[in-house]
């Protein structure tokens, strides 16, 4: 079988129903409605929160508890898959763990079990790589997840399994560090902005970080979904990368604020040890598929200004609230 990392035909796929698991979160909205504006028939699988376009199907449920055959009916030609269980308090990793892999499970067996599968694009993140300092974080790179993706890369295992053994129609999609309202922008650097009249620097600033902003995640998702190889993985990024210190450079001239250096001893005394290892994470993300993010146009491609935007509507939001 050819490597799950190498695959990459740009066949075209039909996206006509969509089914978004995770659809009210941060990139889960916004896939919602690129797809919904793109005249894809879209269902969310709801927990607590409704569909954030009126538009959007809705099937009451929870991803660990769904009855997957109850879609037979009705088939979508994609599964987006956003949804996580979160930890309730610090002590429950490992449940957590073990909820997301049997949630992943049931759902793979679902899929293996089906006549016509649907296409499942699996959505982790690029910290299951774990930092790399100087070197270049492709496709094929080997995993070592750290902070957050410890608890969330168990859901992926499933996926890895299918899709290196042919067993189900899966993409794995790994997105970089994702802009956006209501992101780590927000609390890690935002908030902190607003409180202490200063951009915060997390260490020294020399690890690499690449960007992509969250409206570029969800339609990259879509590309993804119609264009990449069955069994591929996929790193999403857009533009190069650069290294914190020019990230926060950006931020105080977008912002006309100072930057102020915080230890990363600070980080892990304020926001836990997971937040220090985020912001000591170094990756120079890029791809084996080239060619995919070639047929791509990123619609943020200018990002003093995407920074921009996102600080204005932090003053909008907060005028408002006044």
């Amino acid at each position: 079988m050819q490597h799950p990392a190498r695959a990459s035909s740009l066949a075209d796929r039909p996206l006509r129903h969509a089914l978004v698991l995770g659809g009210s979160g941060f990139i889960g909205a916004p896939l919602v409605r690129a797809l919904v504006g793109s005249g894809v028939r879209t269902t969310c699988l709801t927990h607590r929160r409704p569909p954030p376009v009126a538009e959007a199907a809705s099937l009451v449920g929870s991803v660990d508890r769904f009855r997957w055959r109850s879609l037979e009916a009705d088939l979508p030609d994609v599964i987006f898959h956003l949804a996580r269980i979160s930890r309730r308090s610090r002590f429950d990793g490992g449940l957590v763990r073990a909820r997301n892999h049997l949630a992943s499970e049931r759902l793979s067996l679902w899929l293996m079990s089906c006549p016509r599968p649907p296409v499942l694009v699996f959505v982790g993140g690029t910290l299951a790589y774990g930092s790399h300092g100087e070197a270049s974080v492709t496709e094929e790179t080997a995993l070592s997840p750290i902070s957050f993706s410890r608890d969330y890369h168990a859901a992926e295992g499933p996926w890895l399994r299918a899709a290196r053994a042919g067993d189900a129609p899966v993409i794995i999609a790994r997105p970089a560090w994702v802009l956006g309202p209501g992101s780590w922008l927000d609390a890690y650097f935002l908030r902190p902005m607003r409180e202490s009249g200063a951009v915060p620097l997390y260490g020294e600033g020399a690890n690499w970080m690449s960007l992509l902003h969250v409206d570029d995640c969800a339609r990259l998702l879509i590309h993804v979904a119609r264009r990449a190889s069955l069994m591929a993985v996929v790193n999403l990024f857009s533009g190069p990368p650069l290294r914190q210190a020019d990230f926060v450079e950006r931020l105080s001239r977008a912002s006309g604020l100072p930057i102020r250096r915080v230890s990363l001893d600070d980080v892990e005394a304020k926001y836990g040890r997971a937040v220090r290892e985020a912001f000591d994470f170094s990756a120079r993300v890029g791809t084996v598929h080239e060619a995919l993010h070639a047929t791509y146009t990123p619609v943020h491609r200018d990002l003093d200004g995407a920074l921009g935007a996102l600080l204005a509507g932090q003053v909008d939001q907060t005028a408002r609230s006044a």
